[in-house]
């Protein structure tokens, strides 16, 4: 999305959510997680935001996601300032839940979500499920080259995108009911 189109003038965000990825035995981050960073440096460097809010647990190997994230950006010249760490969540679902307090305590409101083609829809479901307002950029990619790879890809988050949309309804329309002026119309009045 963004990444296509390099000459247009950046977009001001207050942050880019960079969500995380596998990180493979030593600490080392897979290629989709340096992808993904690195295409957050790369934003950030061009103006986008000020900010990066980096968002991973501890998966099959430690450290968390969100660190191996930090390392990364600040060794790609970021300031270790310019960074937040949010390193508990264990799902796209729950870095949104998370994420969602770190934006609203530092009043973020303009959001850019760094994920991967293939995951960007339900990443921005899972956002917009909690009231951010994001928007997406996919790390640039090649697609998986085999046939098998890309087949399991589309299946598996088809199925996720579909379990998604039974977590995020409900999260959405609890929101919706709680808001201000709920209950106060015409209907309301019957």
């Amino acid at each position: 999305m963004l990444h296509r189109y390099r000459q247009a003038p950046p977009l001001a965000y207050d942050v880019i959510v960079v969500l995380g990825a596998a990180v493979w035995p030593g600490g080392q981050p897979s290629p989709a997680l340096q992808r993904r960073v690195l295409h957050a440096v790369d934003l950030l460097q061009r103006g986008y935001a000020l900010h990066l809010l980096v968002t991973g647990g501890v998966g099959k190997y430690p450290p968390a996601e969100a660190e191996v994230m930090r390392r990364l950006a600040v060794a790609h010249g970021i300031p270790d300032a310019s960074i937040v760490l949010e390193d508990r969540a264990t799902s796209t679902f729950e870095s949104a839940w998370r994420c969602r307090d770190l934006l609203g305590q530092r009043g973020w409101s303009r959001v850019l979500i760094v994920t991967e083609r293939f995951h960007l829809a339900r990443a921005l479901l899972a956002f917009r499920s909690f009231g951010v307002h994001a928007v997406g950029s996919a790390a640039p990619g090649k697609p998986a080259r085999r046939l098998w790879k890309r087949a399991y890809y589309s299946l598996r988050e088809g199925l996720a995108l579909g379990w998604y949309l039974g977590r995020a309804v409900p999260v959405a329309l609890r929101r919706w009911r709680q808001a201000p002026g709920y209950g106060t119309g015409a209907s309301a009045q019957r």
